[in-house]
Formats: structure tokens, sequence, C-alpha cells
């Protein structure tokens, strides 16, 4: 069979890599890498809401009523998970478009295979076993990018490209805007020139300054207080940048509760709070903070990334081999390498990020290393003599031994979050069995929801809805609504009041807590004049850091 025929290509652009995402979901499995994409799934399920959400201020627009409806009628399928599924999958088909056409041109279909199988196992397979919907987002935008560059002049790959920055966009604005950006150098040599690749780039821009600009027309007052608090809470618990100075017994309870996540309480909680409370001491960051957050991440990244790194550094041996000196590669080097120290150190790069960033960085190099060139007439680049057989052969066995060290790692990791995957549905499946039909409170729970499978049945679902005190949600606007169901007051301080002492034992709440978060209801609780307090009774589960607590009133003079 040809090489260049439609039903080969067919064969290694979307079989071969959808059969690679099967078996690796099938063996090593699939496990949520932070507890967003469930806590997510719980909004749009609603497990922590009066009923299905259909908005998320920062995330998932659109795609929340279409999720909303999707959970009302069948609430058990895993709806938000099968939607990542899905556009992960075309993020992956893209790349390996890109790959192949990029490999093509090189007349040896074996190796093509070879190289999308080797790229898949070291650069892409952790995106399904660690599962983000970060991923999934940054991933599609720029693949959609690479995508269109790569075939300039085409309406029909314009279209698939703009229809993925869109879809990224929709799920995140800021994620797309960085895979735009990350795309940026594969994008001018895949097609082979900046002139070439401009109607696509800018087509792109175009749209994401338009959705942009709708969506900030379209705002409400509600969701431009959300985005101003989320940002705040960034740069508290994300970026390490502003650190509490209290002043007040209140203002020392609300710096409290945002350390532990405990975000509900509008009353101490709130934008006030973070301008009078917090400040920015940027010797301090500049001189402890940045040199420690980038000897963690540096560190993490030669353990978790060398099979990426060793591949960087071959594709700038590669790079020296040309007649002359690059300025562009090594200005896109440069560029790569300072982005990821500013993430590191200066805001965040958890794993979810860092990844997709590097493996655009290969694909950058990739395009780079396989553009024609005139002398090459269309198959590979302008070189100096070629590496000696003693080189190559080193080469080879690294090769060999890379893929060796990191399928161990892979296994080892597959092994740790299984473990994981079971402590924690254990927990979630004693915490279950204690509530019975009781109203369940929830918490310091939030990383049970880590390492399950975005996959799997909804966890809590037939105990909906869960009131959780704890985490991004608990400052949702869907939060208010659910207290004044279950309650009647939004305020989170006289809803949980009502709840702990407005019934008999028989239907009283089930209070599930971590002991940090039942201290700080305590003092708050205190704060207010509430007379009761939290007893723990037992642990839950295997997890000895939730336990059941009891609620018993407190008589006052």
């Amino acid at each position: 069979m040809p090489s260049h025929s439609r039903f080969a290509v067919f064969l290694r652009v979307v079989l071969l890599p959808l059969g690679l995402v099967a078996t690796t979901v099938a063996g090593l499995g699939s496990y949520c890498e932070a507890n967003d994409d469930l806590s997510l799934a719980w909004l749009f399920s609603g497990v922590i809401a009066a009923r299905p959400v259909a908005s998320v201020p920062l995330y998932f627009h659109g795609y929340g009523h279409a999720l909303a409806a999707a959970y009302a009628a069948a609430p058990a399928v895993p709806w938000f998970g099968l939607l990542l599924g899905a556009l992960l999958s075309a993020a992956t088909v893209l790349v390996f478009a890109v790959l192949d056409k990029l490999l093509r041109a090189r007349g040896r279909p074996g190796l093509a295979v070879l190289v999308l199988v080797g790229f898949f196992g070291l650069a892409w397979l952790e995106h399904w076993q660690w599962f983000s919907y970060v991923r999934v987002a940054l991933l599609l935008a720029g693949a959609g990018v690479l995508f269109a560059a790569q075939r300039p002049g085409r309406r029909g790959a314009l279209a698939v490209g703009l229809a993925a920055l869109l879809a990224a966009w929709l799920m995140r604005p800021s994620l797309a805007v960085l895979g735009l950006a990350a795309a940026l150098p594969a994008a001018g040599w895949l097609a082979g020139s900046w002139r070439r690749a401009a109607p696509v780039l800018g087509s792109g821009a175009v749209l994401l300054a338009l959705a942009t600009a709708l969506a900030a027309g379209g705002q409400t007052p509600e969701q431009a207080h959300a985005q101003a608090r989320d940002r705040y809470f960034a740069r508290i618990l994300d970026f390490d940048q502003l650190r509490p100075q209290s002043r007040t017994p209140a203002d020392s309870l609300g710096t409290a509760a945002v350390g532990l996540w405990l975000m509900g309480d509008s009353a101490l909680v709130n934008e006030a709070l973070c301008q009078r409370a917090y400040a920015f001491n940027a010797r301090d960051f500049v001189t402890h903070e940045v040199p420690a957050k980038l000897r963690l991440r540096a560190g993490l990244l030669l353990r978790d990334y060398f099979p990426l790194l060793l591949a960087l550094v071959a594709t700038g041996l590669v790079a020296t081999r040309r007649a002359r000196f690059q300025f562009s590669f090594w200005l896109v080097q440069a560029g790569f390498a300072g982005a990821l120290v500013f993430l590191a150190g200066i805001l965040k790069l958890p794993p979810r990020l860092e990844l997709p960033l590097l493996d655009f960085w290969l694909l950058a190099n990739l395009a780079f290393v396989f553009r024609p060139t005139e002398s090459g007439k269309g198959r590979g680049v302008e070189t100096r003599p070629a590496f000696s057989p003693g080189l190559l052969r080193a080469g080879a066995v690294a090769a060999v031994a890379t893929v060796l060290l990191y399928g161990a790692k892979t296994w080892h990791r597959r092994q740790v979050l299984s473990q994981e995957q079971a402590g924690h549905l254990q927990t979630l499946r004693a915490i279950e069995q204690a509530a019975g039909g009781r109203q369940l409170i929830l918490a310091g729970a939030n990383d049970l929801l880590k390492s399950l499978s975005p996959f799997g049945q909804t966890v809590l679902d037939e105990h909906k809805p869960v009131l959780q005190l704890s985490g991004w949600t608990s400052h949702d606007p869907s939060q208010a609504a659910l207290r004044q169901a279950l309650s009647g007051t939004s305020d989170q301080t006289e809803c949980l009041r009502r709840l702990a002492l407005g019934a008999g034992p028989p239907s009283r709440p089930l209070w599930v807590l971590s002991p940090e978060a039942a201290g700080w209801l305590h003092k708050r609780w205190q704060l207010a004049n509430v007379r009761a307090e939290l007893r723990p009774r037992r642990a839950i589960g295997s997890d000895s850091t939730l336990q059941v607590y009891e609620v018993r009133p407190v008589k006052g003079p």
C-alpha cells in the first residue's frame, strides 16, 4: 500500500493515535491530576448545587448548558469526562496529522510510524494517564493552530484550526491564548514563512479578541466580582505572591479561611479582605520565593521529563549541523526556556501546563529540523557532514535506555495513582454509608477527588445536594442558592447554624470535616455568637484526616 494513499494516512493519523489512546486508558488507566475536573463535574451534575449548574463564571462557556442538560437526563453517565476525552482525542489526531505530514516528506513510512508511536509514548501518553481539562484546552488550541498553519491557503484546514481554538477558548480563555502563543514558532516553520502563516495566526488572534470582547460585554457584575476574587486567590494560593497582614480578629479569621480554601463565607472572605489584609513584598518574593520555586520545579523537570529534554538536546545538535548559524532557532529555544522560568518562578508551572509547553517546544524544533530548504528540495534540511557511526550508535543506545527508564517510571506512576484512587474511593464510599439519607456537609475533603477516573461514575450522586464548604467551588454563585434552598438563608454562618441546631437528631446533617476546618468553624461560630460546638466522633474510612463531627448546643449564661 503506498504510504501517501488516503487510507495509509488515515491509518497513521486517526486509527493509530486512537488505538494508542484506547490501549493507554485500558492498560494504564486514567486519573485526574487535580480535584478541579471532578469539582466541575460535581457542579454541572448538581452534586454540590441545588440543581445542575449551567454557567460557571470562568470555565466552560456554552459547554455548561449542554452538560447540565445531559446530567439531568442521565446522571450516571460521566458526561464531563467524555466531553474532555473527545476533545483530547481531537487534539491527539490533529498533532498526529501535523507530524505525519512533516515526516511523510522523508519517504520512510516505517520510520514515520516509529516516530509517531515514540512521540505518543514519551511526550503525549501522560496527558491521558494524568488527566486534566487544562491539558485538553491548551493542547487543543495549539494543535488546531499547527494543523491550519501547515496547510496554508486551505479554507477547510483554517476552519478546523479556528474551531479547535474557539473550543479551547470556551473551556478557559487564558488557556486558548497560551496555546496560540506556544504554537507560534512551529506555525511559522510549518507554513514555510511568516507571510504564509499570517492568515492563520491573524485569524486566530482576531477570533480570540472578538470572543473576549463579547464575553466582557455580556459579563454581569456577579461574574466580574467572581473573576476579581479568583485573581486574588490565585496570587495568594497558587503563585505565593501575597502574604497575610491581618489587623483585626475578623481579618485573621478571613485569611485563615483562605488558607484552608474555605471561601464560601462572603461576610469574611471577599475582595475587600484581599485588598486590606494581604500585601506583596517584592524583595522577599524575588529573593526567597522565586529561587525556592525554581529549584523545586527544576528538579521535577529533570525527573519527570528527561525524555523530552533529551529530544530537545538532540534536535539542537541536528540544528548545529546546518551550514550557517540559525538565529531564529536559538531565539525560539531562549523564548521557551524563558517562558518556563517565568511561569515556574513568578506564577505556577504544574505538570498539566509544563508538559504541553514542552510538547510544543519539541514540535517547533521538529518543524525546524524537517523543514524543506531550496538545496534539500523538500527532502529535509541542509546539513554539514553526517554524525559519525559511533555517535549514532551511542544515540541509539541512549534512546533505548530512555524508553526503558520512562516506561518503568510510567508503570510506577500507574501503581501509585491506582493505589491513591482505591484509597480515595474507599473513603468516599465510607462517607456515603455514614450519611444514609441525611444532608451531607463536607469540608477539607477536596483531595479525595484527585486520582479518580474522569470516566468513572459520579461519586456522591445519590446524596446530592452536598454542601461543600471548601475548595474553589465554595465561592461559586451556585453555593448561595444552595444554602438558600437548604436553610432559607444564603448567609453561610446562619445557614450552618440552622442546619446544626434547627432539626431533631434523626434529620440533622452528617458533618465530615478535617480537623483544621472544624477548628476554623468553631472560631467562626464564636465570633458570630453561635452557641454550638463541634465534637469529633470517629475517623472516616481509611483517611484519618477526615472525621465525623457531632454538633452540640452550648448553654450560655
